[in-house]
């Protein structure tokens, strides 16, 4: 009865359709990956001999078919960690290089006695490891093309599945039994009782690694540090191959029984309903973003999946976001320092002149280098603002406002503006000097001496019309300097000729 239940249930269920079907291999897809680029691109093997690229987004094949003379059937593909590579093993037991770009054969090792069932490549890409029908492994070299570790025999009587470690020190393999081999001296670690058929290894979840393998009918998850068991994942059999995500949140199982199930690794349970196909389905792989599932089957058809459709309305979203460790958080919060530490000081830096930001008085009675008072707003608050108020409206209406002190910059026909600020005024000079000139602003007289560098010839002299409000200027003959006249008018403008490199003396000083 609760068999008649369960398979009620399932019929009742909605049955999800895939987006796009893709054909071109004339026989069974035995791998995808998915390629590293901006574009939504995968590759596939089969038994016709090829290997394929596909474009996700038109659903159509991108180039020739890769095939190299001899190979027969490519049981498995894998691409190198700098997505540069693809490793091949083939029914001639030979593994194959490809060249990404090209669709080459760019290395081809001979070893393997039958057909190579399994190809793996090291984390840092300089090793790869097979399996194969003549139920041994070994390590490849990238560079040389030796066989570094091995042949190992691993089983009697089943193909051999290789994985590495994500740390590279270990090699799992399957079989009758699951064994864990040091990875770089063949040596035998650990044997663990059950039948394996599929293996994938976890590499975000700190220290204690997980290996995920098919056993027993189902899923199995062993915590590495002690090789115990932690999950068992019902609910899918007669599986032929599993995927991680690439945030290793989801896992993606198919099966002989022409299905594909998706699964929440936080929780190890399924997502959604199963996903139908009308045959075996031998492939599978995760689109770059994590929102399609791409599936293969023995009648060569390949398939697009919108999981994340699925997975958002089993209100999952978080599982299609990027995997960010806590203890990564942790520890830089952990490690901030909050010390307080004086400012550094920074040599061969202009200095300020002292006095550079004093105010003028506002006052015409008041000496203009009489010193400054200082007032304390903090002690007597109403009377600063008092004072702050009349100085603005004396300001509004120009009352009481005695104009700065003049100072002269030169100019001269061809140098730029700051030449003379530049030039530091010679000592000696063997022309006269020039007496003084007046400056008449406001009925309010000011005097300034000029240096032997700054002087004018004794031509007529005008005012320069076009000259903003607080500047003058003397105009002299062709080929001749110029004087323009700036008038200091608070410490904005004092700090932006002194950023200008202009020289300019405080008031009083």
């Amino acid at each position: 009865m609760s068999s008649m239940a369960t398979a009620r249930q399932e019929s009742e269920k909605p049955v999800i359709k895939h987006i796009k079907k893709m054909q071109g291999h004339t026989k069974g897809v035995t791998g995808i990956l998915q390629l590293p680029s901006r574009r939504q691109r995968i590759l596939t093997s089969s038994s016709d001999g090829s290997i394929r690229v596909w474009d996700l987004e038109s659903g159509t094949q991108v180039g020739n078919a890769w095939k190299d003379e001899g190979s027969g059937v490519v049981a498995t593909i894998s691409l190198s960690p700098d997505g540069t590579t693809v490793a091949s093993g083939s029914n001639d037991g030979a593994v194959r290089l490809w060249d990404i770009d090209t669709g080459k054969v760019v290395k081809k090792w001979i070893g393997h006695t039958r057909l190579v069932w399994s190809v793996c490549w090291s984390p840092d890409g300089g090793r790869v490891v097979s399996g194969s029908l003549d139920h041994t492994w070994r390590v490849w070299d990238v560079k040389s093309g030796d066989t570094i570790v091995g042949p190992i025999k691993a089983t009697s009587n089943m193909p051999v599945l290789v994985c590495y470690s994500p740390d590279g020190t270990m090699i799992a393999t399957s079989g009758l039994r699951l064994k864990i081999w040091d990875a770089n001296t063949g040596e035998l670690l650990k044997t663990i009782e059950g039948k394996v058929l599929r293996i994938a290894w976890t590499s975000i979840d700190g220290p204690e690694k997980t290996l995920i393998l098919t056993m027993d009918g189902g899923i199995k998850k062993l915590e590495t540090t002690t090789w115990t068991q932690t999950a068992f994942l019902e609910g899918h059999n007669r599986l032929t191959e599993i995927i991680l995500s690439a945030n290793e949140r989801i896992l993606a199982s198919v099966s002989n029984d022409s299905t594909a199930r998706i699964w929440n690794l936080e929780n190890d349970q399924l997502i959604g309903p199963p996903l139908h196909h009308e045959k075996s389905v031998k492939g599978v792989a995760f689109s770059a973003d994590r929102k399609f599932l791409i599936t293969g089957c023995i009648d060569g058809r390949i398939y697009t999946w919108n999981i994340s459709a699925i997975i958002k309305e089993a209100g999952l979203d978080n599982l299609l976001l990027d995997n960010v460790p806590e203890n990564v958080i942790n520890k830089s919060m952990l490690n901030a320092d909050a010390t307080r530490r004086r400012a550094q000081k920074i040599e061969g830096v202009r200095r300020v002149p002292q006095g550079f930001f004093d105010d003028f008085s506002t006052s015409r009675d008041r000496p203009t280098t009489a010193p400054r008072q200082p007032t304390h707003p903090s002690r007597n608050p109403i009377s600063w603002a008092q004072n702050f108020v009349s100085g603005m409206l004396r300001k509004r209406d120009r009352s009481a406002i005695r104009l700065p002190r003049v100072v002269k910059v030169p100019l001269t026909a061809g140098k730029p503006r700051n030449y003379h600020a530049r030039k530091k005024p010679s000592t000696k000079s063997s022309q006269p000097t020039k007496p003084p000139t007046t400056q008449q602003q406001s009925g309010t007289a000011t005097q300034s001496n000029m240096s032997s560098s700054q002087q004018t010839p004794a031509t007529a002299t005008a005012t320069t019309s076009t000259t903003s409000p607080g500047v003058t200027g003397t105009a002299g003959a062709a080929g001749t300097s110029h004087d323009i006249t700036i008038r200091q008018a608070g410490w904005r403008a004092r700090l932006l000729l002194w950023v200008c490199c202009v020289p300019t003396q405080p008031a009083g000083g």
